[in-house]
């Protein structure tokens, strides 16, 4: 299966190093925490989709796009959470992780949690999102001359009770979600390879990540609220010992420090850039170890002398993994 992937991943990695760094007194940081636990949720069911598509022969040369965007208007955007093209045509599913009783109400259009004969929680119509996302989605296509059917549902992947669902809303869950692929694909086709190859290309060259990089800057957080620097297991700044060994005053444990581990929570959470100055002050090492740690990395490098400083690429996830890897 050819899977091109979306920023989900990265955006919950970094989302998890700000909260590991920020402060419990920062006022920020309860709703970045809520926020996180929907981040994660809903990455968990896309993952849990996935798993099964990667178990379907999907037809040659099908693509599928995971947490993908596409401009529709001027700053108007629409986003998919799993997109597969196909001979076949187009499919949409939209992942939902919510567990427990859910009942559809209508007027306006929502989706209540129930508890104990109460409603706990009401949220928007994930069956009214997938028919934007999908009158979006034709529109699209339109715009660009290409005819072709778009079909899809809402895959609810904890298999939740769900009272009453009103007939005709595109609803499964995650079990039916194999028969029902497999159903799809027996449809006739809408593109040939060639044409299928056309749009895939309009899609790379159209479609954008959310990268809400460095977050610092995102959601307006002074940077000295985030200390960055080598870091125990256990939470504590390690302390430098000698050039190569760090020690950890809580747990008395001497260690190596992964400079690349450091240096990518201050791309995701500080800045896109850093010079030599900047990269020896946060390891306290010599110019001449910083400018060798840094040219070892997949930046790229800009002006010359002193004012020389390196940029990363936060679509490169390539080299985000190197740095979180390496």
């Amino acid at each position: 299966m050819n899977e091109i992937r979306g920023a989900a991943i990265w955006n919950v990695y970094a989302h998890d190093r700000l909260l590991d760094l920020l402060p419990d007194w920062e006022p920020k940081r309860q709703a970045l925490f809520d926020q996180q636990k929907n981040r994660k949720a809903g990455l968990a069911g896309e993952k849990r989709v996935l798993e099964v598509l990667r178990s379907i022969d999907l037809p040659q040369g099908s693509v599928v796009f995971w947490d993908v965007s596409l401009p529709l208007l001027p700053g108007e955007w629409i986003q998919f959470d799993i997109l597969i093209l196909s001979c076949i045509g187009l499919l949409i599913l939209e992942v939902k992780q919510i567990a427990g009783r859910l009942r559809f109400v209508s007027n306006p259009a929502a989706l209540q949690k129930i508890e104990n004969n109460l409603v706990t929680l009401t949220m928007g119509c994930p069956a009214a999102q997938f028919e934007d996302q999908r009158a979006g989605l034709e529109t699209w296509l339109r715009m660009r001359s290409f005819h072709a059917p778009v079909h899809g549902s809402v895959v609810f992947t904890t298999n939740p009770i769900i009272e009453d669902i009103p007939r005709g809303l595109p609803i499964i869950s995650l079990r039916e979600l194999r028969m029902y692929i497999r159903d799809y694909l027996h449809g006739n086709p809408a593109f040939t390879i060639v044409e299928l190859k056309r749009l895939i290309h309009a899609f790379e060259s159209s479609r954008t990540r959310f990268l809400p990089y460095p977050l610092c800057s995102n959601y307006n957080i002074d940077n000295s609220k985030v200390p960055l620097g080598p870091r125990c297991n256990c939470g504590q700044q390690l302390v430098k010992d000698t050039e190569k060994v760090w020690v950890c005053n809580r747990c008395n444990l001497r260690s190596k420090v992964s400079y690349r581990k450091v240096l990518l929570d201050w791309f995701l959470l500080r800045s896109k850039t850093i010079t030599v100055s900047q990269c020896a002050a946060l390891f306290g090492i010599h110019r001449q170890s910083a400018w060798r740690i840094l040219n070892q990395l997949p930046l790229e490098k800009h002006g010359n002398g002193r004012q020389t400083f390196y940029e990363i690429d936060y679509e490169d996830f390539d080299g985000l993994a190197l740095l979180l890897n390496g």
